[in-house]
């Protein structure tokens, strides 16, 4: 996409990130704040983890009905994203299906998610019995007594979507740099006043931390310590046969499967499969980006037991994205350090499905220290201060 060259020598706000967040959170301060946004990005725009995001869009989040409201907002914003930012999008609409077996924490998640979306009114089904069978016919499920499916769920584009805002940001009269790196700040009196980057200093009253896992090295030249794992996750893509398309011609829902993996139905009748948390750490700037053989055929291997006609499928493609993890999976949006500084991060996976929200969050917080959409407190930083682990737990696929 067409970005501004010149870095601007002073504006209202720098925001820091081009990834979906980065540029949902420039495009509604853009268009909903009377600020002055510049984005800047030391790359290309959804270089980072939001190009390797599968982009799953769903509201089913067990029993954390503050993420299911969240999720919710976002969806509906993506639905009709043409509408609101100017700017097409891919949107296929593919059901996310929870399999669980009866007495199992998974058959509490699927239950509880089931009982949130019910009493929000949004489309939601259960089937046990022959009534599964007969809705994932591509699924042997043996192990499992009911599914529980997110009915409206859908999957899209994370560089498309990142894109998308930041030519939003562009037309509304903000400014998008890629290409220069953000080295430092300027503070005085324990407040923001400059950003400085590789290409020079941009004077400023509001500087947005919101660069994934590079955040935290961010924040750490402004002595804010962020908690912060970045971890690899691997993911492949599948070419079903001709057999297999012609029996299940939507090829997949979106599912969880047991042993932290998901899969999903790619964009042209392929399908994704990938890991969740894996628990592998990684260096953002230097990891292996396609998963070796042993990954590749682990992945196949899973997915073939739970769906055996894609045992025979081709591989085609293979890469690894990068996940930033807080200790609770819970994420970090909040004013920290010197005045004017903000975070949004350690989304832990779930960035891209609340990204909309996170925007208007972001927009609520800097102008009014509040939002109507949810509790901010909950994410604040200091919630690690007396408790290395926050709130415990975490939010689950």
């Amino acid at each position: 996409m067409s970005t501004t060259p010149e870095l601007p020598t002073e504006t209202d706000v720098v925001v820091i990130g081009g990834g979906v967040i980065g540029t949902s959170i420039a495009y509604f301060l853009t268009t909903e704040a009377d600020r002055e946004v510049t984005l800047l990005e030391k790359d290309a725009i959804g270089a980072g983890s939001t190009g390797d995001s599968s982009a799953i869009i769903r509201r089913h989040y067990g029993e954390k009905e503050r993420y299911t409201r969240l999720a919710d907002w976002s969806y509906r914003f993506y639905s009709r994203f043409e509408e609101e930012v100017g700017e097409p999008i891919a949107f296929e609409r593919n059901r996310r299906v929870t399999f669980a077996a009866e007495g199992t924490e998974t058959a509490d998640y699927a239950e509880n998610g089931r009982e949130i979306l019910e009493r929000l009114d949004r489309p939601v089904s259960r089937y046990e019995g022959a009534a599964m069978e007969r809705e994932f016919p591509m699924f042997d499920l043996e192990e499992f007594d009911f599914a529980v499916s997110d009915d409206d769920a859908a999957y899209s584009d994370g560089t498309d979507v990142a894109s998308g805002f930041a030519r939003a940001v562009q037309d509304a009269g903000g400014t998008v740099v890629t290409g220069v790196a953000v080295e430092g700040f300027d503070v005085e009196d324990d407040t923001v006043t400059a950003v400085e980057t590789t290409d020079g200093s941009v004077e400023c009253e509001t500087a947005v931390l919101a660069a994934g896992p590079w955040t935290p090295r961010l924040a750490a030249e402004l002595d804010v310590d962020v908690p912060i794992t970045p971890s690899r996750e691997r993911v492949i893509l599948l070419d079903p046969s001709e057999e297999y398309l012609e029996r299940h011609p939507d090829v997949l829902p979106t599912a969880g499967l047991p042993g932290g993996y998901y899969a999903r139905s790619e964009f042209g009748g392929g399908a994704l499969i990938a890991t969740h948390h894996s628990g592998e750490t990684c260096d953002p700037d230097d990891y292996r980006n396609t998963p070796d053989q042993e990954t590749l055929l682990e992945l196949h291997a899973t997915l073939s037991e739970y769906v055996p006609g894609l045992e025979d499928a081709g591989v085609q493609g293979r890469y690894s994205g990068v996940y930033s993890n807080t200790p609770d999976h819970d994420f970090i949006l909040d004013e920290c350090g010197p005045a004017g500084c903000y975070l949004a991060c350690g989304f832990s996976g779930h960035g891209f499905k609340h990204a909309p929200a996170i925007g208007r969050l972001m927009t609520d917080l800097i102008e009014d220290g509040r939002s109507e959409l949810t509790d901010l407190e909950f994410f604040s930083l200091s919630r690690f201060a007396d408790d290395d682990g926050g709130h415990g737990g975490g939010i689950e696929f």
